[in-house]
């Protein structure tokens, strides 16, 4: 779960889905501030760990793709992101659940992430990320933003990260940190207790939209996918080489995705 975690594609929510524990996840985190919070740390403390070991060892290679090699990498994240839809096509149940209300809500999430891609801007150098007040404000709120995405079956809180140009900035600190530079601290400090506020806070409302409004949400993270192609993009490849290398490693996150959704719908997972 972790390292799914940090590729924008597939989430968290989305293995948790595969694993068969999606359901006792999600529970287990709005019960951490109830009279059952036992039970819920003895159940999260070992995803948590198991993930914070992934983030930690793998962010030194995904930072490296991200800084030599920057097209090709976001071609994978769209191959892996497109993977994931047709499997929100089969636990929607399309064909027998969606009606106009439904695609209506597939069509406002594409068009809010396209208004936001907008504002995006070209990200500058994650080496040079802004420690002031106002940046670190800005990575908690979008701590509270991913953290609440990731516990959506379809959504990674990564994905949210690079559409709101995060995601480089804090791939590098995670990696700097490992290093040892304890710079990057405010950083991390500010999107890790922004993820923390958010998973709580999230976790009671998506429980309760899933519960009562399945279909719907489901419809909204259709619109929220397909929409982050927006963000996502990076533009052509140049050369044929170039092509060739997008194509392939575009085709590969595809096939991943995919095949993430496949084994969830086999496993008979709602």
């Amino acid at each position: 779960m972790g390292i799914v975690e940090l590729v924008p594609g597939v989430s968290s929510g989305t293995m948790a889905l595969l694993l068969g524990i999606y359901d006792q996840f999600l529970g287990a985190i709005s019960r951490i501030v109830s009279k059952y919070y036992k039970q819920a740390i003895a159940f999260l403390l070992p995803l948590v760990i198991g993930m914070a070991i992934a983030i930690l060892t793998m962010s030194s290679v995904l930072d490296y793709f991200l800084q030599n090699h920057t097209v090709p990498t976001h071609w994978f994240f769209m191959g892996m992101v497109l993977g994931v839809i047709p499997m929100m096509f089969r636990i929607s149940n399309v064909k027998v659940e969606f009606s106009a209300a439904h695609y209506i809500l597939i069509i406002l999430g594409i068009f809010l992430l396209f208004v936001m891609s907008l504002f995006n801007g070209e990200a500058p150098p994650a080496e040079s990320a802004g420690m002031a007040v106002g940046d670190l404000f800005k990575y908690f709120l979008t701590g509270i933003l991913a953290a609440s995405m990731m516990l959506l079956p379809g959504i990674s809180g990564s994905l949210v990260m690079l559409i709101l140009g995060v995601y480089p900035i804090v791939i590098y600190a995670i990696n700097e940190f490992t290093s040892l530079n304890f710079e990057v601290l405010p950083i991390l400090i500010s999107v890790g207790l922004g993820i923390v506020i958010g998973v709580l806070g999230a976790s009671r409302i998506i429980s309760y939209l899933l519960k009562n409004y399945t279909y719907l949400t489901y419809a909204g993270i259709i619109g929220l996918l397909f929409g982050s192609m927006f963000a996502i993009y990076p533009g052509l490849p140049e050369g044929v080489t170039g092509w060739l290398i997008s194509i392939v490693i575009f085709v590969i996150g595809f096939s991943i995705s995919y095949l993430f959704g496949k084994e969830q719908n086999k496993s008979g997972t709602p």
